[in-house]
């Protein structure tokens, strides 16, 4: 797809019915869009007792047996306009994501409503939604599960990995500010959310409750820069040691309120030949409560309360600053990219990690794209694998994906 812009793409397939739908006419005033996207995607890894996984909310993840539901997704969507002002959105999303917290469970594919939501807009610059909608934390939130709207064949998982919420039960408004040739758009959001985080064989599902969020856009030319915060309280449920050591998982649970902030600042320029993108993102928590009288020496087990005090009392579960940053060219219908992603533990007690990424899309047909990426990450990521190595390893794993994207 020769001087493609992938900003624009973006936002045309984000929006509702991905550009390539399908119109017919129930009545005379209203009007049903049917469409779908999906990624068909083979992942392998050159290391063994590793499972790579592409998202936080994976149980089980690509080994050096070719894996194929690492990557691969399908979503359909459909959008009815009764008026120019008022229109619905469902879109179904199938793929690999552990929502259940059960330990022997099964079920690592989910099928459900990534959104679902009903439109109001009184102008073509303004519009208000209720319902499940997109949570706006990133640069390519509108347009994250669709493959074929993004350059290379996986996000960074450095950034794009530590923030598990992906939609928001509630409301949401979106303005646009025209500007002379600049376009400035802000979308606020509020509600709650569900999400499930693996740690290994322990997974942790829970629900977010007063998400609030905050997304500020401006475009000029082929410039697109873009800030986001989301900020959420959830209950924590579960031991948390059992969180590190999963014999833990039966011992009683601590009563405390996770506060979680996510901010991230966004950076893109893309002209149809060349193309550069960068995201920073920083997420803290609160505090977790001093060592109590004697509910924390039974919710450790027997391990000593000096430990939970030196590890875990007045720190947060999770203080991480990330990044990523990368570049591209297009040579008619090919487009080769080259991403580095960084992730550091700003509490201290995990080494930072890195990955380096070359990707290949090549645009075989009109919504069809054909892509390879090979990926080089640390294996104490946690967030890449499912079980990761010791803390102190070094040993780099070589990730190698081939993926098939197409809208319809």
């Amino acid at each position: 797809m020769k001087n493609l812009h992938w900003r624009q793409l973006a936002v045309t397939l984000g929006a509702c019915g991905l550009g390539l739908s399908a119109a017919t006419q129930a009545m005379a005033d209203v009007s049903t869009k049917i469409s779908g996207y999906g990624t068909l995607g083979l992942t392998s890894i050159d290391e063994k007792g590793l499972e790579y996984r592409s998202s936080f909310s994976q149980a089980k993840g690509a080994t050096r047996k070719p894996d194929f539901g690492v990557d691969s997704r399908l979503g359909l969507q459909g959008t009815t306009t009764v008026t120019p002002e008022f229109s619905a959105t469902l879109q179904l999303l199938g793929q690999r994501r552990r929502v259940d917290d059960a330990v022997d469970s099964n079920n690592d594919m989910d099928i459900n409503f990534e959104w679902a939501y009903a439109q109001y807009a009184p102008t073509s610059n303004l519009s208000f939604r209720l319902g499940r909608v997109v949570l706006p934390a990133f640069m390519i939130s509108d347009s994250r599960n669709v493959g074929y709207a993004q350059p290379w064949l996986r996000a960074p998982l450095e950034v794009y990995g530590g923030m598990p919420l992906t939609s928001v039960d509630g409301a949401q408004a979106i303005w646009r500010i025209p500007v002379g040739p600049a376009i400035f758009t802000v979308q606020p959001s509020f509600g709650r959310s569900s999400y499930s985080i693996s740690f290994g064989d322990v997974v942790l599902a829970t629900r977010a409750r007063n998400v609030k969020s905050l997304n500020l856009a401006g475009e000029y030319n082929d410039w697109l820069v873009r800030f986001g915060v989301v900020e959420g309280t959830s209950p924590l449920s579960a031991p948390i040691l059992g969180f590190l050591d999963p014999s833990l998982t039966a011992l009683p649970p601590v009563d405390f309120r996770m506060k979680d902030r996510f901010t991230s600042l966004g950076l893109q320029y893309d002209n149809g030949t060349a193309l550069f993108m960068t995201e920073v993102a920083r997420r803290r928590q609160n505090k977790l409560p001093s060592t109590g009288p004697a509910l924390y020496s039974a919710a450790l087990g027997g391990v000593p309360a000096a430990l939970y005090d030196q590890y875990f009392a007045d720190k947060p579960l999770a203080a991480t600053t990330s990044y990523y940053f990368g570049g591209g060219w297009h040579f008619g219908s090919w487009l080769p990219m080259l991403v580095y992603g960084h992730s550091k533990d700003d509490l201290g007690l995990a080494k930072p990690t890195h990955s380096v990424s070359g990707s290949l899309r090549y645009d075989w047909a009109n919504g069809v794209a054909l892509k390879g990426q090979i990926t080089q990450v640390y294996a104490r990521d946690g967030t890449s694998f499912v079980y990761p190595d010791a803390a102190t390893s070094n040993r780099r794993v070589n990730v190698y994906s081939v993926a098939v994207d197409f809208v319809f």
